[in-house]
């Protein structure tokens, strides 16, 4: 699917300030693994939401944001400047995975997202791993529960429907966004890649409901994607549900019903490079 970094970038940053909440507890658990941290990278960085926060985590490191999109990068630029961060953040275009070893290596490298979109995850890992310096690690957030936002009367198995289709479309690399299985679990392929004491860990999302407007817009914004990709493989009776959800004005959409809320998690695999591989 074709996607519009320039519509889409400051979506993105919102949904980064919404789902901040669950993030930078991530990134806060990262930071403390690596308090000397001299670089970082984010790749994929986006319009660097995550990559400012680390800057800030570790006030000692430069953080090197790196994306194939420049529209979004343009984004993290200003992020950064806003924040009076300029010093510190900087933007790299790259085409991953193909640019991946023409990148600097860093204490930490993370990668939000990112590594289920790979041809080769698999490979992808590897080519991370090595960017990783001694002592450093390497986190990949991927997986953790999938996003519910209403009670189950209301929800009527939408979205544990909506999660089958997604799931058949990555297992059959058939997905709209590219989005592909793993072919073994993301903590297997970090210790194939030669990284120690590989960890797992989820952060929850907990909004309870009356929303706020922005996360109401977010998640809005998020079914709509939903419907978008995927309505050449949704029912007419699950594609009309999700125009309900999304409308403007409609009283059942999300932005307007007072039962909506938002729960989600997110899991975050770290490996640790030995400092004896350096």
């Amino acid at each position: 699917m074709h996607v519009d970094w320039a519509v889409r970038g400051p979506l993105l940053v919102a949904a980064g300030e919404v789902t901040a909440p669950m993030v930078d507890q991530a990134l806060s658990w990262l930071a403390g693994r690596v308090p000397g941290a001299r670089r970082v990278l984010d790749l994929g960085s986006g319009p660097g939401v995550a990559a400012c926060t680390l800057a800030e985590l570790l006030p000692g490191c430069e953080v090197l944001a790196v994306d194939g999109a420049p529209e979004l990068l343009d984004l993290a630029g200003r992020r950064a400047a806003d924040r009076g961060l300029s010093d510190r953040v900087t933007v790299r275009p790259a085409r991953l995975p193909e640019e991946l070893p023409a990148l600097p290596p860093a204490d930490l490298v993370w990668v939000s997202g990112v590594a289920h979109h790979m041809p080769d995850p698999a490979a992808a890992v590897r080519e991370m791993a090595a960017l990783v310096r001694p002592g450093g690690v390497l986190a990949l957030r991927e997986g953790g529960l999938p996003l519910r936002c209403l009670p189950n009367a209301a929800d009527g198995g939408l979205f544990a429907r909506l999660d089958v289709v997604q799931a058949e479309a990555s297992h059959h690399h058939h997905h709209p966004l590219g989005a592909i299985d793993a072919p073994r679990g993301w903590p297997q392929l970090l210790r194939e890649a030669g990284l120690t004491d590989v960890r797992s860990r989820t952060f929850l999302l907990d909004l309870p409901a009356p929303l706020s407007g922005p996360a109401r817009q977010h998640l809005r914004d998020h079914l709509r994607d939903y419907r978008e990709m995927l309505a050449d493989r949704l029912s007419a009776a699950d594609l009309g549900r999700l125009g309900h959800l999304t409308g403007d004005t409609d009283p059942q959409s999300v932005l307007h019903r007072e039962d909506v809320f938002l729960l989600t998690a997110a899991t975050v695999h770290t490996g640790t490079r030995s400092p004896a591989q350096g």
